[in-house]
């Protein structure tokens, strides 16, 4: 795998894990209100919701943030440990 196409997906990946993690938090502390950050996370964190929702429905909805984080990390974890390309020396 050619090294820019590992690190577009890696980096791709980590973004939406952020993303995830910033709307459960930001979720946390100010609750459902409708604010432009509110909007803007779930704008970028709705489509890894409804693949996992889609990939997997008898998940609870409260749990398919979590799930979500999950999955990408386990994507991740395979990403690295099986396609990482060779060093140059």
């Amino acid at each position: 795998m050619n090294i820019f196409v590992f690190q577009f997906i890696n980096y791709t990946l980590s973004f939406f894990m952020w993303m995830i993690l910033g709307r459960i938090l930001l979720t946390l502390m100010i609750g459902n209100r409708d604010m432009i950050f509110t909007r803007l996370f779930q704008k970028v964190t709705e489509p890894v919701y409804l693949v996992v929702r889609k990939a997997l429905p008898f998940v609870k909805e409260s749990c398919v943030p979590f799930v979500s984080v999950l999955l990408i990390v386990v994507l991740r974890l395979v990403l690295i440990i099986f396609f990482t390309p060779p060093k140059i020396h």
